[in-house]
């Protein structure tokens, strides 16, 4: 009942409806036309209120964490941007996070370190992992929050028991969600991941239809390298 039964008991006032949370903004590596991994790179994307910044991290055979997409070279290795400079960089900046796409996990122990003597566990976020490289974040990642990599099939993507079965998957791993390509993503996936109580977080989304499609099914993150138009679709602004 709506109403009490007792005479002179006011009802209860009607709860306010919650606000939408918005996406957060993630500027993808290289970013905004510039080259990726680097400094000018991620002060490029400061330049915007983005909450995160996404970099590839590779490991030295010493374990040292760098910036890179591919492998390099030992000599390409040395002028590479290091992830300490860049939690240096961004530990000024109390409000900016890191989204630390994994390309290989041999090294994240030493990592782990690293953040933590930076004072950054609380701002990092793991991703690009699939498969062992899930096992090895929960067992030596320290208690950093990951998400789990992943292309949903057909089933996944257009059925509710698919979408539901991997959404369990996802809890299994220790992952908070899921980050996949934004094609991937149906109204099946989405809910699934609400349901569930998982993050959406879908990458790399530049074209404002597609942004606009992944605001629609409430996308927790969307990486992008066109932070400036994302900003302004989630600002109101009419492009």
């Amino acid at each position: 009942m709506s109403r009490s039964d007792s005479p002179g008991v006011r009802a209860p006032a009607p709860a306010k409806k919650a606000r939408k949370k918005k996406s957060s903004v993630t500027a993808h590596a290289g970013s905004l036309g510039t080259a990726a991994n680097t400094k000018e790179s991620f002060r490029a994307a400061l330049a915007f209120p983005v909450d995160y910044l996404e970099a590839d991290v590779r490991f030295t055979k010493k374990g040292d964490a760098y910036l890179a997409h591919d492998i390099l070279t030992l000599h390409r290795q040395r002028g590479a941007m290091s992830l300490e400079d860049l939690l240096a960089l961004v530990a000024r900046r109390p409000r900016v996070r890191l989204n630390l796409d994994m390309k290989e996990v041999t090294g994240i122990a030493e990592m782990v370190k690293l953040v933590k003597r930076a004072g950054m566990s609380a701002r990092v976020l793991m991703t690009g992992l699939s498969g062992d490289a899930l096992l090895v974040a929960r067992e030596d990642g320290g208690g950093l929050p990951y998400l789990y990599n992943h292309a949903p099939g057909i089933l996944q993507r257009l059925t509710a028991r698919g979408a539901a079965d991997l959404a369990r998957s996802i809890r299994a791993s220790g992952a908070r969600g899921l980050n996949t390509h934004h094609l991937f993503v149906t109204r099946r996936i989405a809910r699934a991941m609400k349901d569930a109580g998982l993050a959406l977080s879908v990458w790399t989304v530049d074209g404002e239809r597609e942004m606009r499609r992944m605001l629609r099914l409430g996308a927790d993150n969307i990486t992008t390298n066109r932070v400036d138009v994302l900003l302004e679709l989630l600002n109101g602004r009419q492009r």
